[in-house]
This record gives structure tokens, C-alpha cells and sequence, in this order.
């Protein structure tokens, strides 16, 4: 996906070519070294951290969208983009601008000479974009009130995580991914993601899965930080609508007489507990529950069941735990439409559990066509063998259902590019049929891509 301005797009090229993984992990006080080289140390800064599995960036999203309203300037943090790398940096509630992007990379770039004299090294991809944002908080012109950091993939040696002084880390769901990285079971990822907690900042979390809320709860308690789970038991009572939920919260854990009515703009249920997981965050900064309530329905999050046309909805869900969440939401929104048959768009990465992926598609949204292809990435998989596995999984559901009849098997195709997809699938679709894309941020991507160039050349 191409930037719009030139320079950007050589930046881009640049970054694009600085390795994801490396061998060797700076230490949280090479990172620090190298902030006070850039002039971005964290002094000062107050900073919101955020880990978890699925759910983190929303959580981000909801608390900026508060901050904001509550009047407070802010600098956003998250990964990865959609579309532009600029997305990355988002500050006041918009992504930053050409200009400011080009100051922070020549900054970083400039000061890699002097990385490596003191032995540090190049940063890595993640690195320097994590740099990039520090430099520009220290901005004048952008100076946040409160800086929000969404982790990358892990937790306790993710490049964020050197910060010292959080005012108060938010852990989000756990499941397993990128268990090569971070462990085979949901302790040791939970374990993982809680290295953000630090020595007396409270720490909000995701009280949904009893074995990381162990760990949590534990390394909380080691390290004197005040605890508060969350979970949809805050809620006296709520439901999705069409396009929202609207909830009844408790504004006062233990205390069940006073509520608010809190309207969380996504068409979604595994967005109330990442909703409430920021009005307890909030909470606890101080910030009024009118204000609150006014930041999460104003707040806007692309890629997560959004609906980019009338019909088209895309999800960013990319392992099996954000799969599930997902097809149930997909087939809430088709049950509540009384619509037609359910369209799938289809691609993952090669590092994903993508055979578990496809096999909780098919059982909690049984699509009636899944259209198969490959994301312009170098980690997307192979067509052959998604189809493989897809064939694979639904000849399966064909011969025998949870109860052992016979059941319905919905049709898969195949084609070389997302564009090629998107274009057959509206083509296919009837009235009263819906199209859902999923499998990867890549996809979600590209598919906004494809819109975006579809609309310019009708303009």
C-alpha cells in the first residue's frame, strides 16, 4: 500500500526494510539510553500502558476518545496500521501529518550513527516507530496532556515497556497467539503481558479467563499494585443493537445502586468488556462518568466490524480466540438483518493457527461462500494451502454436524489478490446478502485500500 506523498512513501520504504524480528532484544535500559540520545526520555509524561492478546487497541481507542472529550490533549500509540504507517501516531484524534512523520523519522535516522558508537546497534522496525512517537510528543505543538501506549506483541520485553512511571497499565483479554514468542499456554502469555505492571501503578484487567487473571492478580500483589478486574458482571444489564450495544454500568464497583447508560458504537459483544475495561480506567484518572460516557460513544476504531459500505463488514480478527468473538458477532448482526447468506473474505498469515481459525468460522458462522486469497505481505499464506485446510473443514461439517446429521457445506473459491475478491463478492452478493472480511490486519487493510481507490476513481 502505497503513501500519498513521496517522501513519506521513501520513509516507509526505509522502515519497510529494518527487520520485524531480531536476534538480539535491546534492554529496557539500552531503550532508555537511546530515548535520552533522541531528547524523548519519558520524564514528565503521563502515560497510559496497554497489553493483552485481542481488544488492546480498542481499549487505547475508548480512552483517547475520553480523554479527549473530558479536555485533555492526547498522543496515541498503536499497532499496526491499516493503510498509512502514519496511523501509528495519532495525537488529538488525528493521525499525524507529513510533515511532523518526516521530522520524527530524519530525527531517529540521524541519531543511528550514534547508537551504534555507544554499541547499541540499529533499533528495529518496532523500535523506531516507538522512538518516532517519543520524539514527537516532545513536540510544542503537540505536547500531549496523556500518552497512551499499546504494546506490540508482547509485554514484558516489548520495546514500550521501558517506561518506568505508568499512572496505570490495562491488561485486555488473553488468548493464545504467537506462541512461539510468548508461550504455549495462557499463564505464560498472561505472565508475559502482566511484565507491564509496575511497583504501585494500578493496574485494570480483563477478568474474563480465570487462569490469566491468576497471574495477574499475583504479580499485582508482588509488586503493590492495586487491582480492579473487569467483566461484564459491571453491567446491571445490556444488549446489542443494531450497530451498538447499550449497557447499564455500575459507576462504582461493590456499590450495585447507581448506574449510567453507557452506548458503545460497535456492532459487537466482545466490545463491552474492552468498553468497560476504559470507563474503569477512566474512573480511577478522575474523569466524570458524563464524560466518559460522551468519549466511548463518540469513538471510532477502524477495522473492528466496521462497516465500510452498506452490507461490508471488516474485522481485523486474526487468531482463533478474536475469530470466535468475531463470527459471533457476524452472525448476530446477519441474524438481527434477517438477512441473506453470509459472504466470507478470507486471508491469514502463515504464522497463525489458521486450521483453528477456519474450523470456528465454520461452526459459529457457517458462511455459505468463503472466498480464499493472499494479502500483499511476505508472511501471507499460501492460497493452495488455505484452501486445502478450508476444503478440508468443510467437507467435515458436510458429513456430520454437532449432532452427527447432515449438514450444509458452504462454497469456497479462490483468487490472487484481495481486489480480485472484493470485486467478486459484491458482484455475488443479492439483496439481504452480507459480506464479511476477516483473518488479518493485512486483509482489513487492504480491503480499506481497495475502497479507497475504488471511491478516488469515481471522483
Amino acid at each position: 500500500m502505497r503513501e500519498r506523498h513521496p517522501e513519506v512513501e521513501k520513509a516507509a520504504g526505509y522502515l519497510n526494510h529494518i527487520p520485524k524480528f531480531t536476534k538480539r532484544k535491546h534492554t529496557g535500559e539500552e531503550l532508555r539510553q537511546m530515548l535520552s540520545m533522541l531528547g524523548a526520555a519519558q520524564e514528565g509524561m503521563r502515560i497510559l500502558h496497554v497489553a493483552g492478546t485481542n481488544g488492546k487497541g480498542s481499549v487505547c481507542a475508548f480512552l483517547d476518545s475520553v480523554l479527549r472529550e473530558a479536555g485533555y490533549r492526547t498522543g496515541l500509540f498503536t499497532s499496526p496500521h491499516l493503510v498509512s504507517v502514519k496511523e501509528r501516531f495519532v495525537f488529538n484524534g488525528r493521525p499525524v501529518s507529513d510533515a511532523v512523520f518526516l521530522k520524527a523519522f530524519e530525527a531517529v535516522r540521524e541519531r543511528i550513527g550514534s547508537f551504534e558508537a555507544e554499541g547499541l546497534g540499529h533499533p528495529s522496525y518496532f523500535e523506531f516507530l516507538f522512538f518516532m512517537f517519543m520524539a514527537m510528543a516532545r513536540e510544542e505543538a503537540l505536547c500531549p496532556d496523556f500518552v497512551i501506549l499499546e504494546t506490540g506483541m508482547g509485554g514484558r520485553l516489548d520495546a514500550t515497556n521501558c517506561i518506568v512511571r505508568p499512572l496505570v497499565t490495562v491488561i485486555t483479554s488473553i488468548s493464545l497467539d504467537h506462541t512461539e514468542y510468548l508461550g504455549a499456554a495462557i499463564p505464560e502469555i498472561a505472565g508475559e503481558k502482566a511484565g507491564i505492571i509496575k511497583p504501585g501503578a494500578p493496574v485494570v484487567y480483563d477478568n474474563t479467563v480465570e487462569e490469566a487473571s491468576e497471574v495477574i492478580r499475583r504479580r499485582a500483589g508482588e509488586l503493590g499494585c492495586p487491582a480492579w478486574p473487569v467483566d461484564a458482571g459491571l453491567c446491571r444489564e445490556y444488549e446489542l443493537l443494531d450497530g451498538c450495544i447499550e449497557a447499564f454500568v455500575y459507576t462504582q464497583p461493590g456499590r450495585t445502586r447507581e448506574c449510567c447508560r453507557l452506548e458503545i458504537p460497535f456492532a459487537a459483544e466482545y466490545q463491552l468488556v474492552n468498553a468497560l475495561l476504559a470507563f474503569r480506567t477512566a474512573l480511577l484518572l478522575g474523569i466524570g462518568e458524563a464524560a466518559i460516557c460522551r468519549g466511548i460513544r463518540k469513538t471510532v476504531w477502524p477495522g473492528r466490524m466496521e462497516e465500510l459500505r452498506p452490507g461490508l463488514f471488516v474485522d481485523g480478527a486474526h487468531n482463533e480466540a478474536g475469530i470466535r468473538a468475531f463470527s459471533r458477532a457476524a452472525r448476530a448482526v446477519s441474524d438481527r438483518r434477517g438477512a441473506g447468506r453470509r459472504i466470507l473474505l478470507f486471508a491469514v498469515v502463515s504464522d497463525k493457527d489458521y486450521e483453528r481459525m477456519a474450523e470456528a468460522l465454520q461452526e459459529e458462522l457457517a458462511p455459505h461462500m468463503w472466498l480464499l486469497t493472499r494479502v500483499g505481505n511476505s508472511r501471507g499464506l499460501e492460497l493452495s494451502t488455505l484452501y486445502g485446510v478450508v476444503s478440508r473443514v468443510l467437507e467435515a461439517s458436510s458429513r456430520a454436524g454437532a449432532h452427527g446429521e447432515e449438514t450444509d457445506r458452504g462454497e469456497a473459491g479462490i483468487f490472487p489478490d484481495t481486489g480480485s475478491a472484493l470485486a467478486f463478492a459484491e458482484k455475488a452478493a443479492r439483496d439481504g446478502d452480507l459480506i464479511f472480511c476477516a483473518g488479518s490486519l493485512y486483509l482489513a487493510g487492504e480491503i480499506k485500500d481497495e475502497i479507497r481507490r475504488l471511491e478516488e476513481e469515481r471522483t
